[in-house]
C-alpha cells in the first residue's frame, strides 16, 4: 500500500515537472521575461557585453524558437542588440500563446441542452 503511494507521488511529481518544463508559447514567455530582465540589469549597471551564463540561456531560447532570431543575433554580445531581438522574439511567442490559448474553446463539450 505505501509503495503504491510512494509510485503514483513520483509519478505526479514527475508530471508536473513535465508540465513546467514543457516547450510552450507560454513557458518560454515566462524564460524571455527572465532574460529580458537580466538583460535589463546589464544595461542599468553598464555593462557593454552579455555575460557567458546568460548569453547561452538566450542562444539555446531563440535556438528553440525560429532560426531568425539566431540569424539575426549573431555574435553580437551587446546589450542594445540582444534586448531588440528578445522583445521581437517575446511578440512572435505572445501571438503563439495567444493563439494556443484560443485553439482550446474548440474543445469545449456541450454538458446541457439548450
Amino acid at each position: 500500500m505505501i509503495e503504491r503511494t510512494v509510485l503514483e507521488i513520483a509519478q505526479q511529481r514527475f508530471w508536473a515537472w513535465q508540465r513546467k518544463t514543457a516547450r510552450t508559447p507560454q513557458n518560454q514567455l515566462r524564460e524571455t521575461d527572465r532574460l529580458l530582465g537580466a538583460v535589463e540589469e546589464c544595461r542599468l549597471r553598464e555593462i557593454k557585453l552579455i555575460p557567458t551564463h546568460i548569453w547561452r540561456r538566450i542562444v539555446q531560447l531563440l535556438g528553440q524558437l525560429d532560426g531568425r532570431y539566431t540569424e539575426q543575433l549573431g555574435i553580437d554580445r551587446s546589450v542594445e542588440r540582444t534586448a531588440d531581438v528578445l522583445f521581437e522574439a517575446q511578440e512572435a511567442l505572445m501571438l503563439a500563446a495567444r493563439d494556443q490559448r484560443r485553439g482550446r474553446g474548440n474543445n469545449v463539450i456541450q454538458l446541457f441542452r439548450r
